[in-house]
């Protein structure tokens, strides 16, 4: 069942750079360094600011629809991955990196700006999300007569 399930995401591999291209009408697709460390690309090496913008507007891995649906929420929201005042939707049409600042073609070392250095509602519903997890995930003591003391 596991081998089923292993070939098939195998399969449905999207190939995220031609997406972005025809989603957002590129003249050619994207390196993968404008979400990966490098362009071998890979679980785990989304680490650009770009990339983790998609992620936390929901992208996930095997899922055309879900970068989709992050590219429409960059343009929506006008997001600048750089800080220089390029959005990043623009950044790519004009063949260029979102990361890198304004009129470079280079990656850029910059840190998000969100996340957990940046208080915010969204920070608060994931640690409350935490929070429930572990409080879900305690142990619970037993009676002797095999009841819960807590529902």
């Amino acid at each position: 069942m596991h081998a089923i399930l292993i070939a098939t995401a195998l399969l449905a591999t999207p190939n995220f750079p031609g997406v972005m291209q025809r989603s957002l009408n590129l003249t050619s697709p994207p390196r993968c360094t404008v979400c990966h460390a490098t362009d071998s690309g890979g679980s785990g090496t989304v680490v650009q600011p770009f990339g983790v913008y998609l992620l936390s507007r929901g992208l996930r891995a095997f899922d055309e629809a879900s970068l989709r649906n992050a590219l429409l929420a960059a343009a929506g929201e006008n997001h600048i991955s750089n800080g220089q005042g390029v959005s990043d939707i623009d950044a790519l049409k004009a063949g260029l990196n979102p990361n890198a600042p304004a009129g470079s073609q280079g990656g850029a070392d910059l840190a998000p700006a969100y996340g957990c250095s940046s208080p915010g509602p969204a920070n608060l519903l994931s640690i409350l999300g935490l929070a429930i997890g572990f409080w879900m995930r305690r142990p619970r003591r037993r009676i002797a007569d095999g009841h819960h003391p807590d529902p």
